[in-house]
């Protein structure tokens, strides 16, 4: 039986790769494990072979010159170092304390002899030389594949197509959706959120915390750090990242592949993730600002909101008040109305309102549209919106609508800018059309897009209490959303 009560193990690898795909810090030290050495007497690194600033391997040499072991066992020479001058140091620390480094696959260096010694520098020059190949190799890989515009592999959302990706339309989980839908979903959640791990949370809700392959393209990342990385991935709009790790060396190019977002949306992305996790989340937003008046004052509401725990759960909850319902410095209040109204049931009533009146908003719209020049922000949005529906996702068809409405609105902030005389006359066009194709879109599309198109068409929305008054006790009840009126733009 061996005596390893003054032995250490020592193994590394180059790179978190080698760790979390292929295993190889893993399969060591089980190796180092199965030759007899617990794991407090095992060290190692994920880091290059010619660093000597490893901590696991600075950790050994220190025991060294500590007198505390009498043993280094690593897996091979090379997983030691690569360097023939980082070799030389530590080699003479070797002899110095007479400490043997002996090998898993056989034998042991002697370095009190001059054969010894030559062995033990034609193996450093050996490893330093496979060092600086890989190293010519990885450049010129780099360079060609740099140079051909080729992909080294797939992300989430994509599959390699020799050598090249396209989105993955391969159904995900029996789900009825796509792979690229899944991605495009998860996108769309972190852009309204602000949070990767609360995006990851409502994945894993929707689908399952088990992934379906340990391949990474096949499924969405589980952990905070690899979400990140995928979000970086300029591969979602169309480009190639190449030395995604060397900042001095970092290179973003046009691909010629389809990518499943616009770049303007990973533009979002990479501006949200440059923020604080504390200032991503978006601020709550009230499409009835400036538009929502007291029924019984005539005063302008506010927007109050507030969260409350329930059941361990936090409940938001945002409301309109009535702004001369309440003391302010200077201005004393002039009303008695202090029904809070539901924002909810307020947008609600808005759009129902205007679903209604979809036919009169269309004939009063119906005038002749002045010509239009299309700018960077329209392709990119009329792009993203063709890949969307190449997807042919039933599920995706809110997200396409949504985006047809932005579209709408960049039009419509072009006629203003050019000071065109029809105004937003071709903005509201395309509202109008969008009502001819579907009346309830407007039940599908985001507060942001809300905030938009509620000033356009809405000229005041007015609250009144409900009409059995308030209740014994001086309140309006909370079960009544209060009485509604919408007042259209002529």
């Amino acid at each position: 039986m061996r005596d390893l009560s003054r032995a250490i193990g020592y193994c590394r690898v180059s790179t978190q790769r080698q760790v979390t795909d292929g295993h190889g810090l893993e399969r060591y030290i089980f190796r180092l494990k199965e030759f007899g050495l617990t794991d407090d007497n095992i060290y190692y690194d994920i880091e290059s072979g010619d660093s000597e600033t490893r901590a696991g391997y600075n950790r050994v040499l220190d025991l060294v010159r500590c007198r505390a072991v009498d043993t280094i066992i690593v897996p091979c020479f090379d997983r030691f170092t690569r360097s023939a001058l980082g070799w030389e140091k530590a080699r003479a620390e070797l002899q110095e304390y007479n400490v043997e480094l002996q090998f898993l696959d056989g034998g042991s260096l002697d370095l009190e002899t001059p054969e010894g010694l030559f062995t033990s520098r034609i193996l450093a020059a050996m490893a330093a030389q496979l060092r600086d190949k890989n190293k010519y190799n990885a450049l010129q890989g780099a360079k060609y594949f740099r140079e051909k515009k080729k992909i080294y592999q797939a992300i989430f959302g994509f599959v390699k197509v020799g050598e090249t990706v396209e989105p993955n339309r391969e159904e995900y989980r029996s789900t009825g959706k796509s792979h690229a839908a899944i991605a495009v979903e998860a996108i769309q959640i972190f852009i309204s959120t602000g949070e990767i791990g609360g995006t990851i949370r409502k994945l894993v809700e929707k689908y399952g915390v088990e992934r379906v392959s340990h391949l990474n393209y096949k499924d969405f990342p589980r952990d905070i750090s690899a979400f990140k990385r995928w979000l970086l991935n300029p591969q979602l709009w169309g480009g190639i990242c190449y030395y995604p790790t060397d900042s001095r060396r970092k290179i973003i190019v046009k691909s010629e592949h389809e990518g499943i977002i616009s770049q303007s949306d990973h533009e979002e992305v990479l501006r949200l993730l440059k923020k604080p996790v504390g200032q991503r989340k978006k601020k709550r937003k009230n499409p009835l600002a400036n538009i929502a008046i007291c029924g019984v004052c005539g005063n302008r509401l506010e927007f109050h909101s507030y969260d409350r725990i329930v059941d361990d759960v936090k409940k938001s909850h945002q409301h309109l008040r009535c702004l001369g319902a309440y003391n302010k410095p200077g201005k004393p209040q002039v009303c008695d109305n202090r029904k809070y109204y539901r924002l909810e049931d307020a947008i609600a009533f808005a759009c129902k309102h205007i679903q209604l009146a979809s036919v009169e908003i269309a004939k009063r719209l119906d005038v002749e549209s002045s010509p239009r020049r299309e700018t960077i922000e329209i392709l990119e949005l009329k792009q993203q919106i063709s890949q969307l529906k190449a997807l042919n996702d039933p599920d995706l068809d809110p997200v396409i609508r949504s985006k047809e409405f932005k579209l709408s609105s960049a039009y419509g902030r072009l006629e203003i800018e050019n000071q065109v005389q029809v105004g937003n006359v071709n903005y509201l066009e395309a509202i109008k059309g969008l009502f001819s194709l579907d009346k309830d879109w407007i039940f599908d599309i985001e507060i942001e897009e809300l905030c938009v198109l509620f000033p356009e068409l809405i000229e005041s929305f007015v609250c009144s209490p409900p009409p059995e008054g308030k209740s014994p006790g001086g309140k309006y009840s909370k079960d009544s959303p209060g009485v509604f009126e919408v007042r259209l733009r002529t």
